[in-house]
């Protein structure tokens, strides 16, 4: 009996995924584009160093995603993406920081929020987020929030002392004509961040009390291999292929057809 082997079946990419990879190279080409024409156009400036930051931060997810493989979800790097083309692309390369107002005051509180999202992330790696008390994950994200906006404002602290930046202000002169930064711009964005954890703490809490998704349980699932390993493991197997044979004589038949050509060989 012959059989004929099944052929691997194709593992689909996730749609996730190729929300990610296209919009990540759309969006390189574009800046490349937009580097191109500021050259032609002489309108570069001093800006090559920021497009180009931009145009290298499409890369991430592709570099990401080869480094990391599935330590990192979809999810996590599609809210990147999402993030980037806000702040980076719309807010930095088109100028809406400058232009609007209250756009920059927008992103701090979107930080916030993804902030929590990402606390959640690193929450799902080191334990399973279902079997934690509600309040102690909320806590657990509202803190990694608050320490990436931390951070972000040491980071622009150091550029403007460092490289003459003005990111947390202009200075001004006082009475006695001292210059001095005021604290506005900083204690702005620190309270905008504190707004978006609180956000997201909020869209958590109505994840558990509510019993639904709300997107959070398939971040969730995302986050954590193994739990998408046993997921897998527990959905009943499909049934495999019959196997194909060419057609055979019955072994009775067989069996007579072998005595009987001994008999003709000896006689």
């Amino acid at each position: 009996m012959q059989t004929t082997k099944q052929a691997p079946a194709r593992r689909k990419i996730p749609p996730l995924r190729i929300f990610v990879y296209a919009a990540s190279a759309i969006l390189f080409v574009a800046m490349i584009v937009i580097i191109v024409r500021r050259f032609a156009e002489g309108t570069m400036g001093n800006r090559f160093i920021v497009l180009a930051g931009n145009a290298l931060l499409w890369l991430v997810p592709f570099a990401g995603r080869a480094i990391f493989r599935d330590k990192i979800g979809d999810a996590l790097w599609a809210v990147f993406v999402i993030f980037a083309f806000f702040a980076s692309f719309l807010g930095s390369v088109e100028g809406l920081y400058g232009s609007v107002w209250w756009y920059d005051l927008a992103m701090h509180t979107l930080f916030g929020y993804i902030g929590g999202f990402i606390g959640l992330f690193f929450l799902c790696k080191l334990a399973d987020a279902d079997k934690l008390r509600p309040l102690l994950v909320i806590l657990f994200c509202f803190a990694v929030s608050l320490m990436f906006a931390a951070l972000w404002e040491i980071f622009e602290f150091a550029g403007d002392k460092l490289l003459g930046n003005t990111a947390q202000g202009v200075p001004v002169t006082d009475i006695n004509g001292d210059l001095y930064i005021p604290v506005d711009d900083t204690m702005e964005d620190i309270i905008c961040n504190t707004v978006g954890a609180l956000v997201f703490a909020a869209h958590y809490a109505a994840h558990v009390l509510s019993k639904r998704s709300l997107l959070l349980a398939g971040a969730k699932r995302d986050f954590a291999p193994a739990a998408r390993t046993a997921e897998q493991a527990a959905r009943p197997a499909e049934p495999a292929p019959a196997a194909t044979a060419r057609s055979a004589e019955p072994a009775p038949a067989a069996a007579g057809a072998a005595l009987q050509n001994t008999r003709t060989e000896e006689e």
